[in-house]
């Protein structure tokens, strides 16, 4: 059994480490995103000083862009910082804002934002915690974008 082999990458590695969706997100709307655990809000979308994901007030959510990538994939944009995007760290899979090169896909269905990385969905671990993370073993969110 013989393999094709692949093609050359084209342009340098640094050009396309350097490539960036965020001309496209142009003109895109934005959203801020409110939480729900069990029909009940319990906060917004934010992000702290470490750029890690957590719940926040309605005035301190971050505006997410939602962007569909060529590979069909969707990605969120921070809105404000269009070279951040929602993403899930290795371990405990926090979730944060990250460069695209770390960005991680997601699916949206009936209001369940999931991980393509961890095939978890967005959740708390508990609301005194206040981090968001996309992890099974914890308690599911649910969002509805404003």
């Amino acid at each position: 059994m013989s393999e094709q082999e692949p093609q050359a990458p084209a342009g340098s590695f640094a050009e396309h480490l350097a490539q960036s969706p965020s001309a496209a997100l142009s003109g895109g709307q934005s959203n801020k995103v409110e939480l729900f655990v069990q029909g009940g809000s319990i906060g917004w979308l934010g992000e702290d000083s470490g750029q890690w994901a957590v719940v926040t007030s309605q005035d301190a959510a971050v505006p997410l862009k939602a962007y569909v990538h060529t590979d069909g994939v969707l990605y969120y944009c921070n809105a404000g910082d269009d070279s951040r995007y929602l993403s899930v760290s290795d371990g405990y899979h926090y979730v944060g804002f990250y460069n695209w090169v770390g960005a991680r896909g997601w699916t949206l269905n009936g209001g369940v934002l999931t991980s393509l990385y961890t095939n978890a969905p967005l959740s708390i671990y508990s609301t005194g915690n206040g981090y968001l993370y996309a992890n099974s073993g914890y308690t599911p969110v649910t969002v509805q974008f404003h």
